[in-house]
């Protein structure tokens, strides 16, 4: 394990033993606790997945922590927690350690903007000279504070892997004034709906599940809809999956994973903004 991934399992045990006895969805205690961790993007819509399965099997209950993608990855291979919640696929050092990790549903990248602001159409060059800084108003004239996350992100991946020349426009604006990283949803959700004509990076089920009355701007005229990612026409999409060891995965967890993939699973997940991976 990487020296970043035991400073992760530290951190997280020392929160894992702060915590009191964990209750069920009926506030009582629970004969078994499940421990999920992993990144902000999925943590939502694990949360409502969660409350659906233990009013069902109310004898387990789940508790959720978010440490991000890689830690949820680390945490899981050093047997800390039983799942781990992470926006993208395991990278090339993270296979081969014994894991499993299943897709489970996909969603829209939002272009989000501060809901007063006077555009609700960009098209794609327009995204890639804000991020180049070629660009720095609305269409009003008002100057643009544009907010992004940091490379890495899968809402940035996204972007780079079908908008061209984002990737390009990202690394030259990389040290730019003009732009403001931001290392987490909430904090990004926050300054979208305080910081006066911002423009930032979100997703439609975040949105939909957290009800957030930030601006879902279309792209070229496309809005950023679960018809229009099932169909392709909306192309920025961030798929969230689960990742678990494969020799010590308890029949607990096993069973809330196939409650994701079931019919019911797939109504919670189309009902909050998400399509099922199938």
């Amino acid at each position: 394990m990487t020296r970043v991934g035991l400073i992760a399992v530290l951190v997280f045990l020392s929160w894992l033993m702060a915590v009191s006895a964990t209750r069920n969805a009926r506030g009582e205690p629970a004969a078994e606790t499940l421990t999920f961790a992993g990144c902000d993007a999925n943590v939502p819509l694990t949360r409502v997945l969660a409350r659906a399965f233990t009013q069902r099997r109310p004898e387990i209950a789940i508790r959720l922590q978010t440490v991000g993608s890689t830690n949820g990855v680390a945490l899981t291979v050093a047997g800390a927690i039983d799942v781990g919640l992470v926006s993208r696929p395991l990278r090339p050092a993270e296979q081969g350690l014994g894991l499993s990790f299943l897709p489970y549903a996909r969603t829209a990248v939002i272009i989000g903007a501060d809901p007063d602001v006077p555009d609700i159409v960009l098209t794609r060059d327009d995204l890639v000279g804000l991020y180049r800084g070629t660009r720095r108003l609305w269409s009003g004239g008002r100057e643009l504070a544009l907010l992004t996350r940091e490379d890495g992100d899968s809402s940035v991946a996204s972007l780079k892997e079908n908008l061209p020349g984002f990737g390009e426009a990202y690394a030259a604006g990389s040290n730019a004034s003009h732009r403001t990283v931001l290392y987490s949803e909430p904090a990004m959700h926050e300054a979208l709906l305080t910081v006066p004509f911002a423009l930032g990076l979100s997703d439609l089920g975040v949105m939909t599940i957290e009800r957030l009355p930030i601006r879902a701007l279309s792209i070229d005229g496309v809005a950023p809809s679960l018809e229009n990612i099932a169909t392709g026409r909306y192309p920025f999409i961030k798929t969230l999956g689960l990742v678990w060891r494969d020799a010590s995965f308890p029949v607990s967890a096993r069973a809330f994973v196939e409650f994701v993939q079931s019919d019911e699973g797939a109504r919670i997940l189309m009902s909050h903004g998400y399509l099922p991976v199938r």
